[in-house]
């Protein structure tokens, strides 16, 4: 409820307009306006009676806008998005339209359809004019057209430069992965949902790629593609790798500094001549299956090193001839993965064999089981995987009706196998650093990884679901999406400088917590930060978010 305050201040009467309310469960002063000395408003008393019966109030999340909009100007979003589009002077402009969609994608997920109606319960129009266009899917519909994959391979170069002067961005390390998301479009005539290997399992569905570089420095996304879901990893790097190499060109970066991680599922004798020719250095894992006569590694082949974490690894280093080039080889030996492989295998193989009991338990020498060569063939089938077999010892004897059927463990192979698992394959053109550093590095990995389990999350930034159909929106769509991630990835690298403990999550959860109180009263609007805990408000402080305050 509002009601009035009067504090006794040095011998003086103060009144204060106050706003009650119960949190958990106690009640507390969620806002308080001071009105002015008791004496001075001592004779306008009928008609504040009057003006606080007009009192209306309302509550905003206040944080997470007002910090969006504020990197989002440093980045000069909507003026770089602009320069690139050949839009005449007409209502609002593509880049306050992207700019609003990324803005939405990070507070509040809503189909376009309901933007508007989302964008006017939000402290945003604040910092908006009152749109006197439309603000709906039609338009983002007509807007979109604009985000060809020339006009975006443009605007992320200049975004790029833009990063560099005014973040300091450091290219040093950039990690390199593509993923792939469903939707649930049915396409005629467009070219980005396709049918593909869907990396979340959903093969039925029609999926849309999606590529990032992404720099070490902050986990901010450089550079994105969007591309159809029918194209392979290792096809995609082929045209992507070059692309990234000729934007370093422009920006006059020099690519002997850089290094690119990246996995095996990005591989081919074509991108290793790119490499090779660009001067760019790289991590990459390989396939096991390239590095047979490594197999028979133990642990105790390892020499044994502590990383960054504190957790110990062992390292072997190697050359090799490989893809056109002489590179070093790192094989790693994990000891956790070891005894997680190691217990996941013995599980699998035991099963097997309990499944090999059950089956002929009721059957053996019944019908066509009287016969040795249909039952050994039937074994085969239900262990089904070669490599199992080395591991179980199984015979079959006896005359036609009267066989014996004995299967267990080969303990001594399965033993001897266990101390070879736990192994990973890493190539490097890297002369100058240690293994431990190699090994770290690609560990790092998970940068590129977090960013793409960040934009499929329902709650915040969301991809999915995809209200769109033609490509244009898509890609559109995508990269409000991208630039979303941006914003928030550089906002987190100034906070974690200041607050190391404060995680991604954590930061948008205090920033969603840092509201603000409209108040009305007769003619007169004012905005009043609501109460933050001690954590929150020096958060709110560090990022300056009372500036915002209108």
């Amino acid at each position: 409820m509002v009601y009035l305050v009067k504090k006794k201040i040095k011998g003086k009467n103060y009144l204060y307009l106050t706003k009650s309310a119960r949190v958990k469960g106690k009640s507390k002063v969620v806002w308080q306006l001071y009105l002015g000395p008791e004496a001075k408003i001592e004779n306008l008393k009928d008609k504040l009676s009057q003006e606080i019966k007009k009192v209306e109030y309302k509550s905003y999340v206040f944080g997470l806008p007002s910090i969006l909009m504020k990197y989002a100007r440093r980045l000069k979003l909507v003026e770089i998005i602009n320069s690139e589009v050949n839009k005449r002077e007409q209502g609002r402009s593509v880049g306050e339209y992207l700019l609003i969609a990324c803005l939405n994608r990070c507070i509040q997920p809503v189909s376009k359809s309901n933007i508007r109606n989302w964008m006017d319960q939000t402290y945003l129009k604040i910092h908006f004019t009152k749109f006197d266009t439309y603000l709906d899917s039609n338009a983002y519909t007509n807007h979109f057209k604009y985000f060809t994959m020339e006009n975006i391979a443009r605007m992320e170069k200049n975004i790029l430069q833009q990063l560099i002067k005014e973040f300091q961005i450091d290219l040093k390390d950039i990690f390199y992965d593509p993923t792939n998301y469903y939707t649930y479009i049915n396409p005629k005539t467009q070219l980005l949902p396709r049918h593909g290997k869907s990396k979340e399992g959903r093969n039925i569905l029609n999926i849309v790629g999606l590529s990032i570089f992404c720099s070490s420095d902050g986990g901010v996304p450089i550079l994105h593609q969007t591309y159809p879901g029918n194209i392979m990893d290792a096809t995609l790097f082929k045209t992507e790798f070059p692309r990234f190499v000729d934007i370093l060109k422009t920006l006059d970066v020099d690519s002997s500094r850089i290094t690119l991680i990246f996995d095996k599922g990005n591989l081919s004798d074509e991108v290793f001549q790119e490499i090779q020719q660009s001067g760019v250095h790289f991590i990459c894992s390989i396939r096991p299956s390239t590095q047979k006569e490594l197999h028979h590694l133990r642990g105790e082949d390892f020499e044994i090193f502590t990383l960054k974490n504190g957790k110990k690894v062992g390292i072997k280093e190697f050359r090799r001839e490989i893809y056109g080039g002489r590179y070093s080889l790192f094989v790693t030996f994990n000891p956790n993965t070891n005894q997680w492989n190691g217990s996941n295998k013995m599980k699998k193989i035991l099963k097997k064999i309990e499944e090999v009991e059950e089956y002929f338990a009721e059957r053996l020498n019944a019908r066509k089981w009287r016969n040795k060569t249909n039952v050994l063939q039937k074994i085969d089938r239900i262990i089904n995987i070669k490599d199992y077999l080395n591991y179980i010892y199984f015979s079959v004897e006896g005359n036609y009706g009267e066989l014996k059927l004995s299967i267990s463990l080969n303990e001594e192979a399965m033993n001897e196998h266990l101390k070879t698992l736990g192994k990973s394959y890493f190539l490097t053109n890297i002369d100058d650093k240690k293994p431990d550093e190699i090994i770290w590095l690609y560990r790092q990995q998970y940068t590129v990884e977090n960013a793409f389990k960040i934009i499929k999350n329902a709650n915040i930034l969301s991809i999915r679901p995809v209200y769109h159909h033609l490509d244009s929106s898509i890609r559109g769509h995508s990269f409000s999406v991208i630039i979303g991630l941006m914003l928030l990835s550089l906002i987190h690298r100034d906070v974690v400088k200041q607050f190391p403990d404060i995680s991604f999550q954590k930061m948008l959860r205090m920033l969603s917590e840092i509201r603000v109180t409209e108040i009305k009263i007769g003619n007169v609007t004012k905005y009043q930060l609501e109460r933050m805990t001690p954590e929150i408000r020096k958060l709110s402080n560090f990022l300056k978010l009372k500036d915002f305050l209108k």
